[in-house]
């Protein structure tokens, strides 16, 4: 299984690196916005036990979503590097899907001149949960990279150096990810994770 890593670590000071498709625009209408009281928490992978990933809630329907990695130890205390989004629950097709958006928590005055040349980007996961499991998704970007360039996906989008930075409207985005939702190849190896906090 690839690490989780490949899947979260997908926006450095919100960067952007080539493991995903991005969207200018965001997979969910408001209106679309789900809510599960099993998310908020503290969930570890299963695999190595040195990921852990995060849900907090927020206002309107959206969740504050963590990707945490172990880096070392000082002493007694666990280093991890984290990374942080604006996340959106939304139902597709028969599917569940998180959209994940940049969150800085940071000082974002160290580096504002950095800042003032990313532009944020939404990114995409499929997720199932149940009963204290949950298994994450990230889409096949080098299968997906090749269907673009052989034009057989047709939605609006750019490259941007080695980047597909999808610009079609949220609808068109809705009915692309329905069609590949149910297809195994489209996806990477997942993500499995445990609860291992209900609070957090």
């Amino acid at each position: 299984m690839k690490k989780i890593n490949l899947i979260i670590l997908i926006v450095v000071m919100a960067g952007i690196q080539s493991c995903t498709i991005f969207s200018l625009h965001p997979l969910y209408e408001e209106s679309d916005l789900l809510e599960d009281p099993q998310l908020p928490g503290l969930w570890q992978d299963t695999e190595d036990g040195d990921e852990y990933v995060s849900f907090e809630k927020l206002e309107d329907k959206k969740y504050l979503f963590r990707y945490m990695q172990e880096q070392g130890k000082d002493g007694d205390e666990v280093i991890l590097d984290t990374v942080s989004f604006k996340t959106g629950l939304l139902k597709i097709g028969d599917h569940f899907f998180l959209d994940l958006y940049p969150f800085y928590e940071g000082n974002r005055d160290k580096e504002y001149y950095l800042f003032r040349n990313f532009v944020p980007t939404h990114s995409f996961l499929k997720i199932e949960w149940q009963e204290g499991r949950m298994t994450l998704y990230m889409f096949d970007y080098e299968r997906l990279k090749n269907l673009f360039e052989q034009n057989r996906i047709r939605i609006k989008h750019e490259m941007v150096d080695d980047y597909i930075v999808i610009t079609a409207s949220t609808p068109d985005l809705q009915r692309f990810i329905q069609k590949y939702a149910d297809d195994k190849d489209a996806f990477d190896d997942p993500g499995h994770f445990k609860k291992i906090e209900n609070v957090y």
